[in-house]
């Protein structure tokens, strides 16, 4: 009875801490597309004290401390959120660890490696959002930064899936069937991956609005663009603090890889769930096809609005936010696919 009780408690806090994470990816490209990641520019404080500095007095007090980066309240507001939610999720993720290995003396199969490396990418992602305060958000730090937070949120659901409280491995479907869907799945959340990772470069650069204009990119289907700068891993953010500019062929090119990824998920990922929905019929598999179906098709719409309507801030934030269930959809199609004995 005291075990049963530990595994609903850990299986309540993986899925709380799942949803947690969710949230606080959605926190960060908030506060990114707001340009807040560097409210406080330093680390743990912010300007001196625990939380941000809100009255007039205390904002004063911060631009003589720091005169080349002033205080902006609403920007000091969004990081120190961000930062208070990080904590929150690492208390979260060392009682999870912590009550796996409880559970792991007394049930053989209990899920203790996968909490475990949670664990260290969050506490990796901690380090690396210090870094990227230190460092004045370096395109490449930031990009680590994001890959462990959806890292984390991926691993997260992971453990919720496998504890077989709902959307549970089909079963029924035939072994031929499961054969040839596996690799195929697998292929689609790699490459969502890959493209999630192009819209991060693409986010940490500020190359969103390089392209105004869709489907053509500044009037023509092959604009200038510089791959070699755009890419380039170790230099400064697209405006820096001395006001250097990153080019703009080097953040057309950026834009129009991301392009060209978005158009190969949508035919992949696109083919992949129909094709689901076709073999699986009969298997309820189809719910699994539609369910990435749907978050494809709304990616890639709130992705075009993105351009046309040039960035609106709810708008970007779902985008970012559709992203995480779009892959988190193709992390439950694998899990389905994957019946453990």
């Amino acid at each position: 009875m005291v075990r049963t009780s530990k595994s609903q408690r850990f299986f309540r806090l993986a899925l709380f801490s799942a949803l947690f994470s969710l949230l606080l990816v959605v926190l960060a490209a908030w506060g990114r597309i707001n340009e807040a990641g560097l409210g406080c520019p330093e680390w743990p404080g912010c300007y001196g004290r625990l939380f941000a500095p809100l009255t007039a007095q205390d904002l004063n007090e911060a631009r003589s401390y720091f005169p080349r980066t002033p205080g902006e309240e609403e920007k000091l507001l969004k990081e120190t959120l961000h930062r208070f939610f990080s904590g929150a999720l690492g208390l979260l993720v060392i009682r999870l660890t912590v009550l796996g290995w409880q559970l792991k003396k007394h049930v053989r199969r209990q899920q203790v490696l996968i909490p475990a490396l949670v664990f260290v990418l969050v506490f990796t992602q901690i380090i690396l959002g210090i870094l990227t305060v230190r460092l004045q958000h370096k395109p490449l730090i930031s990009m680590l930064h994001l890959s462990a937070g959806l890292s984390t949120l991926g691993l997260l659901w992971w453990v919720v899936l496998r504890e077989h409280r709902f959307w549970r491995p089909v079963t029924t479907v035939s072994a031929a069937v499961q054969s040839r869907l596996r690799p195929r799945a697998l292929i689609g959340l790699l490459l969502v991956i890959g493209q999630v990772a192009l819209g991060g470069w693409m986010s940490v650069n500020f190359a969103a609005l390089a392209c105004p204009d869709f489907p053509v990119c500044q009037g023509t289907f092959r604009p200038p663009m510089n791959f070699i700068d755009g890419f380039a891993l170790w230099r400064d953010i697209g405006i820096d603090y001395e006001g250097v500019m990153l080019n703009l062929e080097a953040s057309t090119a950026i834009h129009m890889a991301h392009r060209v990824g978005a158009f190969v998920v949508l035919l992949y990922v696109g083919w992949l769930a129909l094709h689901t929905m076709r073999v699986g019929s009969r298997d309820h598999l189809c719910r699994f096809g539609l369910l990435v179906l749907l978050l494809l098709l709304a990616q890639v719409t709130l992705g075009i609005v993105n351009v046309l309507a040039h960035l609106p801030l709810v708008v970007a934030v779902a985008h970012h936010a559709v992203a995480a269930l779009l892959m988190l959809s193709l992390v439950t199609l694998n899990h389905a696919l994957r019946p453990r004995p």
